[in-house]
């Protein structure tokens, strides 16, 4: 490895002389690229009704729909032992990029509903391969200490994803059609595999060193329940939210997007809280914070449901406290079982989507059967259990045994 010593550049391991991309530049692309995926991925939730008209279902089969890229996350698992040895992340987020792309454009292309079935399953498989890939690169290179940080980066994306995708989609819609959007992401994720190729390491160059010992299965179980319950939360809010706006307050494509915009909004807030502050306050207590926060004010929602101005306050603050807690669950959740960190993060996302599928076929029922308050009461219960198993049962990781690992060098 060159024979250097080993230094740390705010946070990022490295060692000199090195052959290597340099850092920086590799983590903007990973923030760019994970920001389409999760356009292409988010953008559907506040135009559901658009979509389920553009392919002629109910709001029920639309959400099964969703459903169906959750589905797709499942098998996450299967797909890592394509990059189980350190080194093949670069070649899981090109595999996943691919994916992403050929689903978005079978849905646009065929644009019916067993064509998007298709289509949002290929999403659903993609995404993960995406995120997972992101993530393991940036752990292999960030000390435990000021990994939340980077993490956190990364996952501004998913607040972009709304953010962004929210006004882009509903312009598309309502000059185009349903289908435009998808054809967009489509064609970006394409022409970011060659970002992928040109920007990140061929291989992660990482050297085993001492690593904190893997965790007790206990806890690995307890975090995968809170995430578990996390995504069913968050999933059953989402899923019903263009049919509650649309519905209750006769909002327009247009106005919908804004929501979207105010939603993305709210969750960079999240996002940029947790990685200015998860490092300093720690993992596990950040995540209790989100959801105890989270549930709170759920519950004070379901009681402003009928008052727009009211509810739309109340969802800003879900929405800060959701994405700040979840985006917790990623650093604590590096380092439970280091030497099988991209498995680990593989199963993080199949619990989120075991609990975001449960979310997506059970919430559009609850919410004909009893609307926007029963819907909020629900989640705000799975919100509650969330923080019961936190609070009773998990630990953070020991401090500082992260920060002895030894990844390849880096360059600033």
């Amino acid at each position: 490895m060159g024979g250097g010593s080993a230094r740390t550049y705010d946070g990022v391991i490295a060692e000199s002389p090195v052959r290597a991309r340099p850092f920086r530049p590799a983590v903007a692309t990973l923030l760019f690229l994970k920001l389409v995926a999760n356009i292409g991925f988010r953008f559907v939730y506040p135009f559901l009704p658009a979509i389920a008209r553009g392919l002629g279902i109910d709001l029920t089969q639309a959400g099964a729909l969703v459903s169906v890229r959750w589905a797709g996350a499942l098998t996450t698992p299967a797909f890592m032992s394509f990059s189980g040895t350190r080194g093949r992340s670069r070649r899981l987020l090109v595999a996943g990029l691919a994916l992403f792309s050929i689903g978005s454009i079978v849905t646009a292309w065929t644009g019916v509903y067993v064509g998007a079935v298709i289509g949002f399953a290929l999403v659903g498989l993609a995404k993960p391969m995406i995120d997972v890939s992101s993530q393991v690169y940036v752990s292999e290179r960030v000390a435990y200490g000021e990994r939340a940080r980077f993490l956190g980066i990364l996952e501004i994306a998913w607040a972009g994803g709304l953010l962004i995708g929210a006004p882009l989609a509903g312009w598309l819609i309502e000059n185009w059609s349903w289908k435009a959007p998808f054809w967009v992401v489509g064609s970006v994720g394409l022409l970011g595999i060659g970002l992928a190729l040109y920007f990140l390491d061929r291989r992660d160059d990482s050297v085993p060193g001492v690593m904190a010992a893997d965790s007790p299965g206990r806890q690995v179980v307890l975090v995968l329940v809170t995430v578990t319950l996390f995504g069913f939360t968050h999933e059953s809010l989402l899923v019903v939210l263009g049919g509650w706006l649309e519905g209750s307050f006769g909002l327009s494509l247009i106005a919908l997007g804004g929501v979207g915009t105010l939603i993305g909004v709210s969750e960079l807030a999240g996002e940029v809280s947790m990685a200015a502050f998860t490092d300093r306050i720690g993992k596990r207590n950040s995540l209790a914070l989100g959801l105890a926060v989270a549930a709170v004010a759920l519950l004070v929602l379901s009681a402003v449901s009928e008052q727009l101005l009211a509810a739309m306050a109340v969802l800003v603050v879900v929405s800060v406290a959701i994405e700040f807690g979840i985006s917790s669950a990623i650093p604590l959740t590096t380092e439970l079982r280091p030497r099988a960190r991209a498995r680990l993060l593989s199963l993080l996302i199949v619990a989120s989507g075991l609990g975001r599928i449960v979310g997506d076929l059970v919430a559009p029922r609850v919410f004909a059967a009893g609307g926007m308050q029963s819907v909020t009461l629900m989640t705000a219960i799975g919100a509650l259990a969330a923080l019961i198993v936190v609070l009773t049962g998990v630990r953070e990781v020991t401090a500082g045994s992260g920060d002895q690992e030894d990844p390849a060098a880096i360059t600033s």
